[in-house]
C-alpha cells in the first residue's frame, strides 16, 4: 500500500506497512545537521554536522541550537548519560591522532565539561555509571582484532561476543543488556551479549538503535549510482526476532538517514540537505 504525502511543496511518497507514519514535518532550524539521538527524556537531540565534524545540542522544546564542540570527527561517536542531564563524547587532541582521543562529558544545565577516565573506544555504548546492583556494559570493537568485545565496567571483566570469524563493527547494546546488534560488511547480525551462539542475520544496511521493546531496530540503507556519492537513501525497520525486514519510506527527493526514536516520535536527517525531520511510527 503507498501513502502520499504533501510537504509543502515537496511530494513524499511512502510505503506502508503495518506500522502508520504520520506525514513527516520539518524542525525548523538552519543549518545542515546529521545523527540525530535523542536524550532519554525526549526533550533534547543530539547533533553533529557536515561531515560528522563537531556536536551541536537540539532543544526541541523551543528548537534552538547551541554548538558544543566543532572538533573533527566528535560526531562518529557521542551517548547520552542514563540520567538525560549530560552526554559524552570524544575529542582528539588539536593536531593529535583519533587515538589519542579523550571522552568529555558535557552537562546541560551548567554546561561544564570534563574529561572522563574511559576509553574513547567505549562510546557510544558508554551511558555512566549505574546502581551497585546493575551492571555497567559496553560494547565496542576492539580496533586490533575487529571482533565486538563487551566489558562491565562495575567487574572490569572483559570478553569477546561475536567469535566467529569476521570483521564487525557499529555495536548496539540492546535495551535489555541481552543482545547486541552487529555490522558484518552490509549485513546486520544479532548475538547474544555473552557470545555464546553464532550471530543472526536479521538484513542488510546501517542499524542505529533499538526500538523501546528491543523486537526492532531502526536503520537506513543508502545507494551509489558511482560507488562514492550517495544517490538515495531509505529508512527500513529490522524486525530481530523473525528476521524480517521493512521498509518505512520510500522517497526519492530526501535521501533518509540516521533515524533515531523516543517513544512513538522518529527523527531522521535528510543526509541531501542536512535539514532534519520528525514524525511519528507506531509499532503497535
Amino acid at each position: 500500500m503507498k501513502k502520499i504525502i504533501i510537504l509543502g511543496s515537496v511530494l513524499l511518497t511512502m510505503s506502508v506497512f503495518s506500522q502508520k507514519i504520520d506525514s513527516f514535518k520539518r524542525i525548523e532550524i538552519n543549518g545542515y545537521y546529521t545523527n540525530p539521538v535523542f536524550s532519554p527524556d525526549g526533550k533534547f537531540v543530539l547533533l553533529s554536522g557536515e561531515h560528522l565534524k563537531g556536536i551541536y545540542l537540539l532543544d526541541l522544546n523551543n528548537k534552538s541550537v547551541k554548538q558544543i564542540t566543532d572538533t573533527e570527527g566528535s560526531g562518529y561517536a557521542y551517548s547520552w548519560d542514563n540520567s538525560g542531564d549530560s552526554f559524552y563524547y570524544r575529542e582528539k587532541p588539536e593536531g593529535g591522532y583519533f587515538s589519542e582521543s579523550k571522552v568529555i562529558s558535557y552537562e546541560i544545565e551548567t554546561g561544564n565539561k570534563a574529561t572522563e577516565s574511559i576509553d574513547h573506544n567505549l562510546l557510544p555504548s558508554y551511558h555512566g555509571k549505574t546502581n551497585d546492583s546493575e551492571k555497567a556494559l559496553t560494547v565496542y570493537t576492539n580496533p586490533k582484532t575487529l571482533k565486538i568485545e563487551a566489558t562491565d565496567l562495575s567487574t572490569s571483566e572483559s570478553w569477546v561476543v561475536t567469535n566467529p570469524e569476521g570483521q564487525y563493527y557499529n555495536a548496539i547494546l540492546s535495551n535489555d543488556k541481552q543482545k547486541v546488534a552487529v555490522h558484518n560488511g552490509a549485513d546486520i547480525y544479532i548475538f547474544p551479549i555473552d557470545g555464546s551462539t553464532a550471530g543472526k542475520k536479521v538484513g542488510t544496511g546501517i542499524a542505529t538503535s533499538w526500538t523501546k521493546d528491543d523486537k526492532y531496530l531502526l536503520g537506513f540503507l543508502d545507494e551509489s549510482e558511482d560507488g562514492h556519492n550517495v544517490s538515495n537513501s531509505d529508512l527500513y525497520l529490522f524486525d530481530t526476532e523473525n528476521a524480517r525486514t521493512r521498509k518505512i519510506t520510500n522517497t526519492e527527493v530526501i535521501f533518509e538517514m540516521y533515524p533515531t526514536m523516543h517513544d512513538n516520535k522518529l527523527i531522521f536527517a535528510d543526509d541531501k540537505s542536512g535539514r532534519l525531520f520528525i514524525t511519528t511510527l507506531n509499532l503497535e
